[in-house]
């Protein structure tokens, strides 16, 4: 029994990959510690970040020459669709309200089609005060 727990392959397995994951951990942590690896990946990063902001200009000039809007071009005018949009539906609230007391208004001027007026009476009206 013993014999079958010290050949189990999935276990000689986990015991592997949990040995050279501790051991690659300890190397990188090493290889991180160190200040020239920091000033290199600073350096690396520095040098990524500038290389993409040049293609993106570049790439900017050549979709203009060609008369093709780019990634900015297509954002901004997403933003200001955005805000037509936002304007359209505050005026639509706006004709809602506006159309509603108009029918409001209406319906009154229907029912009431004469201004109400005092009986005409022989009897002087009576003074409110």
């Amino acid at each position: 029994m013993s014999n079958d727990e010290s050949m189990d392959p999935m276990r000689l397995w986990r015991e592997w990959f949990v040995k050279s994951e501790k051991s690659w951990s300890d190397a990188l942590t090493e290889m991180m510690g160190d200040e020239r690896f920091s000033d290199g990946m600073g350096r690396y990063v520095h040098e990524a970040l500038h290389s993409h902001r040049m293609f993106g200009e570049s790439m900017g000039q050549y979709l203009a020459n060609l008369n093709i809007p780019s990634r900015g071009d297509i954002l901004d005018m997403s933003d200001r669709l955005a805000q037509i949009e936002d304007t359209l539906g505050s005026i639509q609230v706006e004709l809602r309200s506006q159309r509603a007391l108009l029918t409001t208004l209406a319906a009154g001027t229907k029912s009431e089609s004469k201004p109400k007026r005092p009986a005409r009476t022989r009897k002087p009206q009576a003074d409110a005060s």
